[in-house]
């Protein structure tokens, strides 16, 4: 009798070790993380890094990008481009730009594969605004399987994840009025891959991932101007894929396309950053007056007037903020923001440091791209110039630690990925690791 006790205590002890340990596994597929919150529950990532300090590896990168890396397993994903746009005064012949899709091993930095796809259509000049990005801003998403990019005018690939190309779909050459480049990300649902293709092709769409073929396409000329990437969210019993576009915000059954509900908003020229969302409400802000609103979801048709939670002004950039514990968090033109989730109104709004702000000559919202990141009960917010900055969350800004790769002077435009513990952090120069308890 006590033999089998012991034998049933052991079994169980393994039941909840097993259990234990997959709550633990954490890939962060995708940009901003699991459906794009930014969140990440694991809490023993550092706070504090440098060369010399809780760094695991850092490794070359063979060219640009403003794409941010997600973690699938062992593997570390994350694109760049070379031939063309690298120098500002000599920026190439346009002919020789190619993107690279890159798998790294996440345990030593080593490159495991490359994937390199020409570009097909006339891109953007290198000039103006695209030189604050370049030609690698959309975030890979994987369904483990498979890594889906988004390419641009080049269209959408398929790599599994060996490296060996699949498919790769073309999706529109067009342009938004400033030639600002492509920034959008993909995202999963079931058997589609879903982007926001409104520059290129003046569209939605959703391809199906095993051979790259359009299954539904949401068109309209007004989705031009907008690089957000959409978030999937859950109400009235149902699915709802939510954008924010040019003067609305627009939910789609992920499924079909078809239109569920939409609602007027302010941000009415361009929309870069993307939703965040709490209980079933999305927050959208951005635009240069710094517009904001917030909608409940689950609605039909038109819910302006039924599902406006409020709208006022707050002052965005290019990244999206984040939720956590009623309020939400983010960084712009050299500030740290809070605002309440519930009225809109600002918690706080506390200037940073001289070295955090914009370079001399260049528009607010150009100093901040990266989104922050939640790491247990940490905010992580990463500044163009490389400064992250560690902070509480609470009604008063309260910084933890503030920490830089002191070597690498290039921009820092990509939200960090957190898995199991570790950060990591692409620049255009460099891939970093950041782990406290791996340091080598």
């Amino acid at each position: 009798m006590k033999l089998i006790n012991l034998r049933l205590l052991l079994c169980a002890t393994f039941f909840v070790l097993t259990i234990a340990s997959a709550s633990l596994a954490e890939d962060w597929t995708r940009f901003r993380g699991p459906n794009g919150t930014g969140v990440s529950a694991n809490s023993t990532a550092p706070t504090e890094w440098s060369e010399d300090k809780n760094l695991r590896w850092s490794t070359d990168l063979p060219g640009p990008g403003s794409s941010s890396p997600i973690v699938v397993g062992d593997k570390v994903f994350v694109t760049s481009y070379t031939g063309y746009g690298i120098d500002k005064q000599n920026p190439g012949n346009v002919a020789d730009l190619k993107r690279h899709l890159l798998c790294y091993d996440r345990n030593s930095g080593k490159e495991l594969w490359r994937g390199t796809v020409d570009s097909t259509h006339d891109e953007d000049p290198y000039k103006g605004f695209i030189q604050d990005h370049g030609y690698a801003s959309g975030t890979p998403v994987s369904d483990g399987q498979h890594v889906f990019t988004f390419f641009g005018k080049t269209g959408m690939v398929a790599f599994d994840m060996d490296g060996n190309q699949k498919w790769l779909t073309f999706l529109g050459d067009k342009s938004d009025p400033f030639k600002w480049g492509a920034g959008a990300s993909p995202v999963l649902h079931g058997d589609l891959v879903i982007v926001n293709a409104g520059i290129e092709g003046h569209k939605i769409v959703a391809l199906n991932k095993s051979d790259g073929k359009e299954v539904w396409a949401k068109e309209d000329k007004t989705f031009t101007n907008c690089w957000s990437t959409p978030i999937k969210v859950k109400a009235n019993d149902r699915e709802e894929l939510v954008f924010s576009m040019p003067g609305k915000i627009l939910a789609l059954d992920p499924k079909t396309g078809k239109e569920l509900w939409r609602a007027n908003s302010p941000i009415a020229r361009t929309v870069c950053g993307s939703l965040a969302e709490e209980n079933g409400v999305v927050f959208a802000m951005g635009g240069q007056q710094g517009s904001a609103v917030a909608i409940k979801c689950g609605g039909d048709g038109d819910v302006t007037s039924t599902h406006t939670v409020w709208s006022g002004s707050l002052t965005s950039g290019i990244g999206t903020p984040l939720v956590y514990g009623g309020n939400m968090y983010w960084t712009s033109r050299g500030m740290a923001h809070c605002a309440s989730c519930e009225s809109g109104e600002y918690v706080f709004k506390e200037r940073w440091k001289p070295e955090a702000q914009p370079a001399a000559g260049r528009r607010g919202p150009a100093g901040d791209y990266a989104s922050p990141v939640q790491v247990g009960n940490q905010i992580v917010l990463l500044m163009r110039n490389g400064t992250a900055y560690v902070i509480a969350p609470g009604e008063q800004l309260e910084k933890i630690s503030e920490n830089r790769f002191a070597s690498d002077d290039s921009q820092f435009n990509a939200t960090p990925a957190v898995s199991d513990g570790q950060i990591f952090i692409r620049s255009n120069k460099k891939l970093y690791c950041v782990d406290a308890n791996k340091a080598l």
